[in-house]
């Protein structure tokens, strides 16, 4: 087995230069054209060749699918809508700061393109070592605009085969230089809902002239709340938050409209069905015993990311070989969504999560949090752990053939991302 740290090592200061540009100028979902550029610019260095598909992403190519087995490595590009701040979860400053207002990488998806431009520079120097062909995925709007579609319709529409696909995300939550791999359920799915509540304006002072749509939300908040007991199985996790609540401009005045917004996260896909068909019959039915009337936005279940477990358990054995047990960590599953989830029921696979908390150097803050930053030492591991996977899965990986999509791709959307579906039209 090479020794892919030492190889990914090489490429360090590459990675922490790149991570650092991407940093300082991020682009929120569906608008990531300078990003996009970047990656084309040093694919080009590389003599990689590549495809940019229109509002999707980049897939990349490496080695030959004629050789043997083809690997699909993942990484998404798009920053967030948030205002960073430039210390750290410690106070202690960072290293490199948004220069864009209101547009932050604070999700670390700067980490995740770096790391795989770093592991493609180191690839692309041992092409005969590849035993067959490795395709880098570049994705556009993973924070929610669903532009995965794109690039899913161009690998179908071109025949494109994979056999297995890889991804990860950096977590502060875990220690950095550290690795979890998730052996099948890894996110949930997202179902999420925006509603307007209408009722009627009046003075405070006189309640009985007007229809409090505050009233109506107290009261169906209390019974959204409740669906998660009455319609999911015990045994299955479930999360509900609301997120945003918007009414009134006065103390004094009853508002005619509140608006809020929040989500269920969600494992089993049964469970959301049902609570998405209860959901919508509460926000009409309590909006009707308020004498309010009620626009309802309800949107998924999104597909949760179900790791294959063959896959997760050779990429287990590979790290420890290749990284050493004390690389490895365990972790629960999580509640947070990931588009990925999609990506891995088409070409099975494993997605895992990297460490990059330093608590000595203040870098603890949450992802989404303006506070949030990625200990860049771990960075090197991350693309070790691309190049790992995809070389030793060439060479003698589990065979998924039988796991693989193969079904039609319009009709796949229409089953699991039904807020994707423009892209066929």
């Amino acid at each position: 087995m090479l020794d892919y740290l030492k190889i990914a090592t090489e490429q360090e200061d590459y990675i922490i230069s790149l991570r650092r540009e991407l940093h300082r100028f991020p682009e929120v979902s569906s608008k990531e054209e300078r990003t996009v550029s970047r990656i084309c610019e040093e694919l080009d260095k590389m003599g990689i060749p590549y495809i940019n598909v229109p509002n999707g992403g980049v897939f990349a190519f490496l080695g030959d699918e004629k050789r043997g087995k083809t690997v699909l490595l993942r990484a998404d590009v798009d920053a967030l809508p948030i205002q960073e701040s430039d210390v750290n979860g410690g106070g202690k400053k960072k290293p490199v700061v948004s220069e864009n207002p209101g547009v932050a990488h604070t999700c670390g998806h700067d980490c995740h393109t770096a790391m795989l431009l770093g592991a493609a520079k180191a690839l692309s120097v041992r092409q005969e070592e590849i035993n067959g062909r490795i395709v880098l995925m570049f994705e556009r709007g993973e924070e929610g605009t669903g532009n995965l579609v794109y690039l899913h319709k161009w690998a179908f529409e071109n025949k494109m085969h994979v056999d297995t696909s890889f991804g990860m995300h950096v977590f502060t939550f875990l220690p950095k230089n550290t690795i979890h791999v998730f052996e099948d359920i890894a996110m949930a799915g997202v179902l999420g809902f925006q509603v307007k509540i209408i009722g009627k304006t009046s003075h405070g002072s006189e309640p009985n002239v007007g229809i409090s749509p505050i009233d109506c939300f107290v009261s169906m908040y209390n019974s959204i709340q409740s669906l998660r007991m009455k319609y999911a199985s015990p045994f299955n996790p479930m999360v509900f938050s609301v997120g945003q609540v918007q009414a009134g401009s006065a103390l004094n005045i009853i508002p005619a409209v509140l608006s809020f917004g929040g989500t269920f996260r969600i494992y089993d896909r049964e469970d959301a069905l049902r609570v998405k068909a209860e959901l919508e019959k509460t926000i009409l039915e309590t909006a009707k015993t308020y004498n309010c009337t009620a626009e309802s936005d309800i949107f998924g279940p999104t597909l949760g990311l179900v790791n294959d477990k063959e896959c997760s358990l050779f990429a287990k054995k590979i790290f420890s070989e290749s990284f050493g047990e004390d690389v490895m960590v365990d972790h629960n599953p999580l509640m947070g969504g990931e588009s990925h989830s999609l990506t891995g029921k088409i070409w099975p696979g494993t997605f895992i999560m990297l460490g990059v908390n330093d608590k000595e150097a203040g870098i603890t803050a949450s992802g989404h949090h303006e506070c949030f930053d990625a200990a860049e030492e771990s960075l090197k591991l991350g693309a070790a752990a691309h190049m790992c996977y995809a070389l030793e899965f060439l060479k003698d990986g589990p065979e998924t053939d039988d796991r693989i999509y193969k079904g039609d791709i319009k009709e796949f959307y229409e089953q699991y991302s039904e807020r994707s579906l423009y892209a066929f039209e």
